[in-house]
């Protein structure tokens, strides 16, 4: 059998070529993709494609088409579609016409190996191009070894993409992460709006949650928090028992202590709950004993009170 592979990318075609080589089956490998954008990432994978072949003796077909104009006129109308309205069918139709011309039996693809894929439309639409040019169309579920043909190829160093192949894959692929970046905007926006109002009615004030890792912080705590209990037990309390309610306080209100800074120096704590509504309510608020009676407590309810006004504006 005298075959031709329309091959997406070296890492896609690991597997397949092993699988069909442990047939006795020696496929010509044929690269034409231009649904692959941008041009870097097009190179990136056609030139991985070419070393790999030549690493493994396989013979490779180099078709250069980088079609992003094309590839956006035909699918901006039907971008939900573009994979079975033109993706596939572009590929597998010049694979075919090439396969026609230079007198191959059959054809098939790397496509069949990604579980991403539509891989019944894409059999269906592979048997009758195939068909269409009187050729037969070698299917095989490559699926199986995707996982393994992935780890070979990162034991090989190959470059691994991290998308399908073409712009809106790529946008897709990416909408986690921009997403994440848009949360970590917003919440450093409302982090420094909130330094502002708390900087116009007290210079440098500022608060922030708890950093558990950091044992200073941890043991700052701590001496407010032992000071505290003195002063309600009016006594000195066993250094066993002091401890244990420390560690059990830290334990069941971490998450909620925010530490007060004041230029950059820890000048106190509070602690509360995040509410179901997602608001906070303060419960206590701590202060080293020279902050006292100056007004912090006050400015940082307020602070708060503001942030939780806003939550529920948003909501509404």
């Amino acid at each position: 059998m005298k075959l031709l592979m329309h091959t997406c990318c070296a890492p896609c075609s690991v597997y397949c070529i092993d699988s069909l080589r442990e047939e006795g089956i020696e496929p010509t490998l044929y690269w034409f993709n231009p649904n692959i954008h941008p041009y870097m990432e097009y190179k990136a994978r056609r030139d991985t494609l070419k070393e790999y072949a030549q690493s493994i003796n396989v013979e490779a077909i180099f078709e250069e088409n980088y079609g992003l104009e094309e590839f956006c006129k035909n699918v901006i109308e039907d971008l939900n579609n573009r994979c079975q309205n033109y993706c596939y069918r572009v590929r597998l139709e010049k694979t075919a016409k090439y396969a026609k011309e230079n007198e191959y039996d059959a054809i098939t693809t790397t496509l069949l190996v990604s579980p991403y894929q539509k891989h019944e439309i894409l059999k269906k639409q592979a048997e009758e191009i195939a068909k269409k040019y009187g050729l037969n169309f070698l299917y095989r579920d490559f699926r199986v070894g995707f996982r393994e043909g992935q780890a070979k190829a990162r034991e090989l160093g190959l470059y691994m993409q991290k998308y399908c192949g073409c712009i809106f894959s790529e946008e897709m692929s990416k909408s986690a992460h921009q997403k994440k970046d848009k949360e970590e905007s917003a919440r450093a926006n409302r982090d420094t709006e909130r330094r502002i109002r708390l900087s116009d009615t007290i210079p440098n004030l500022d608060f922030r949650p708890l950093k558990r890792e950091n044992k200073e912080e941890i043991n700052f705590i701590y001496n407010i928090k032992k000071e505290k209990y003195k002063e309600e037990n009016k006594k000195e309390l066993d250094k066993e028992i002091l401890n244990k309610l420390l560690e059990r306080y830290i334990k069941e209100n971490a998450k909620n202590i925010k530490v007060i800074m004041l230029k950059e120096e820890k000048i106190g704590f509070f602690d509360g709950k995040i509410l179901e509504n997602n608001t906070f309510r303060i419960d206590n608020i701590f202060l080293l004993k020279e902050y006292q009676n100056k007004g912090i407590d006050k400015v940082i309810f307020n602070e708060v009170f503001f942030e939780n006004k806003q939550i529920m504006e948003k909501k509404n």
